[in-house]
């Protein structure tokens, strides 16, 4: 035990180091994601030291204070995404300007179409964003033009596809490869009662060795960018393939000055629905200040490792 303790101390510092660096490779960012658990296994490895270590040695009390100080520096990061941090995104008072979006990545291989399906009717958002869809997926939804007659549509077997559909009109709508030439991001502009909403959908790839992870943080600023190319309210959503809390996802906000309607409510965590006991929350909505929250919920598994996601908002008159 004594060893196994030593080891997963060192191992937990180390990486908690690495998360801190202002670094966009790969192995620092998985880091990032994986906070919330680097900080349980810190302190339940706190706790294991105080109990069966004692506590005049003089290498339990260095690897007690460092594991308390990692987890301070971990709550500490992510704290807004808690009840306890003031929210972000008020609460509507009315809903007499309320749109519903549903964002969700499907998963390239399930084939579970009609648990999308009978979520979407029972749901019944407005516009919905589905990532990672292939032919097979655009085959499974295009029947549902007939309630969504205005769409966006880019599969591609390269697991990064894209469908988008909206009850409501769309005006100036493109795909745009911002940074990769097969890594597609969607913008359009939602016809909304009398008024005009910018949408932009995103799913770059995620950190990994095989990756260019600073691939990602490039796209994101670039959106950022574009929010504030004109002033239009804004949302901006989809599978980000990183945390609400990291350093670009903040510098995102900043740029675009875009608001996280998680931030004081909870983490939400989407991915991976497969995996109970590792689950992140990498799948976002990013709104401008002409909106009001009515909800935001993680909804039930569609067969996909991530979670769908619906936001209700009202637009602000």
């Amino acid at each position: 035990m004594q060893i196994a303790f030593h080891t997963l101390t060192i191992f937990c510092i180390a990486a908690t180091v690495i998360s801190s660096l202002r670094l966009p490779q790969w192995w620092v960012k998985g880091w990032d994601v994986g906070r919330v658990h680097l900080a349980w296994v810190m302190f339940v490895l706190f706790v294991i030291g105080l109990i069966y270590f004692p506590l005049s040695s003089f290498w339990v009390k260095c690897y007690l204070t460092s594991l308390l100080f990692g987890v301070v520096y971990h709550l500490r990061v992510i704290f807004p995404f808690t009840p306890f941090h003031k929210v972000e995104v008020e609460r509507a008072e009315k809903s007499d300007a309320a749109i519903k979006f549903l964002t969700i990545n499907v998963r390239e291989k399930n084939t579970q179409y009609q648990r999308l399906i009978d979520l979407l009717n029972k749901v019944q958002p407005d516009i919905f964003l589905l990532t990672e869809t292939n032919q097979a997926w655009y085959d499974a939804v295009i029947h549902l033009k007939k309630q969504y007659p205005y769409t966006i549509l880019r599969p591609q077997e390269n697991s990064f596809g894209m469908l988008f559909f909206s009850k409501y009109p769309l005006i100036n709508s493109e795909i745009k490869f911002l940074v990769e030439k097969d890594i597609p991001s969607c913008h359009t502009h939602i016809q909304f009662k009398g008024k005009i909403i910018q949408f932009i959908g995103l799913h770059p790839r995620p950190p990994a060795p095989s990756n260019e992870a600073e691939n990602k943080d490039i796209e994101l600023i670039k959106i950022a960018g574009m929010t504030n190319e004109n002033h239009l309210p804004t949302i901006v959503g989809g599978d980000l393939n990183d945390v609400g809390w990291s350093r670009i996802t903040q510098n995102f906000k900043l740029i675009s000055s875009l608001k996280d309607p998680r931030v004081g409510r909870g983490f939400f965590n989407t991915y991976n629905a497969l995996i109970p006991l590792f689950r992140v929350p990498i799948d976002h909505f990013f709104i401008s200040k002409e909106f009001k929250l009515l909800q935001i919920k993680r909804l039930e598994k569609i067969g996909s490792d991530h979670f769908p996601v619906l936001l209700e908002v009202n637009l602000e008159t």
